[in-house]
């Protein structure tokens, strides 16, 4: 068994209110600059190396700004991009571009009902959900492995080993400090999103709810939930003081 990459549409969550990084006059963080380029661009080239080359974007909270960045003529010719409209065909889609379908969700809409309602906008039954804010280098043929081992029947959830931001204290039974550990890796992963899942599973369990808070539970609840771990790097932005530490950290991204 094998996965056509070209065939998996990326569903990309950028519609969140982010009201921890911007005020309501400026850019959505996804349109932030990260050296180079903007975070979410970095998002998108990276996994189009990958081979993956149509990204769906549920938009909402400051749906205006991600569509004036894809229209622009500019960043069409820059990007590579084809647009593609609301009743696109497979034969709509370019294999030497980065193909976009850009429709509003709804600005209050959660994720998960960005989810469903991106599923009529994808080529095939196979779809990654990534968020729009996390910047990593998973490596996707690892996860696409795993996936295929369980025969497509399994959603794949990546997962990372956090380092603590701050240094640990070890006690004694009688409160005695026993010793000091600077920083240390958490024990249990964190999710991080990256989810490669069959369209059939989202249809079946459909969750109004959240994807963490209700979906990925029903999944694991029935045994449909495998954690792919990431060791490589990873950072959310979720505020500008992270944005600056992401910087620092990836000048060469």
């Amino acid at each position: 068994m094998k996965i056509n990459t070209s065939l998996i549409s990326v569903i990309l969550l950028v519609g969140g209110s982010g009201s921890r990084f911007s005020s309501l006059n400026e850019p959505p963080k996804q349109l932030s600059k990260l050296n180079n380029d903007y975070i979410l661009m970095h998002i998108i080239k990276y996994l189009n190396r990958h081979g993956l080359n149509h990204f769906i974007l549920p938009l909402g909270y400051k749906k205006n700004y991600f569509k004036k960045f894809f229209y622009s003529k500019k960043n069409i010719k820059k990007y590579r991009l084809n647009l593609l409209n609301k009743s696109f065909k497979n034969i709509n889609l370019k294999k030497n571009k980065i193909n976009i379908s850009l429709f509003d969700a709804g600005k209050n809409t959660n994720k998960m009902k960005r989810v469903i309602k991106s599923l009529k906008y994808i080529i095939d039954d196979d779809l990654l959900i990534v968020y729009g804010d996390d910047l990593s280098n998973i490596k996707i043929n690892e996860i696409f492995r795993k996936y295929i081992y369980f025969k497509k029947k399994k959603a794949i959830a990546t997962t990372y080993k956090k380092r603590s931001q701050y240094g640990h204290v070890v006690l004694n039974k009688k409160g005695f400090v026993k010793k000091f550990v600077e920083k240390p890796i958490f024990s249990n992963p964190i999710n991080i999103g990256n989810y490669l899942i069959n369209s059939s599973l989202i249809k079946k369990l459909k969750s109004n709810e959240e994807i963490e808070s209700s979906f990925l539970p029903k999944l694991t609840k029935k045994g449909l939930l495998v954690s792919y771990e990431h060791k490589g790097y990873f950072y959310s932005i979720n505020d500008k003081k992270e944005l600056i530490e992401a910087k620092k950290k990836l000048r060469n991204l």
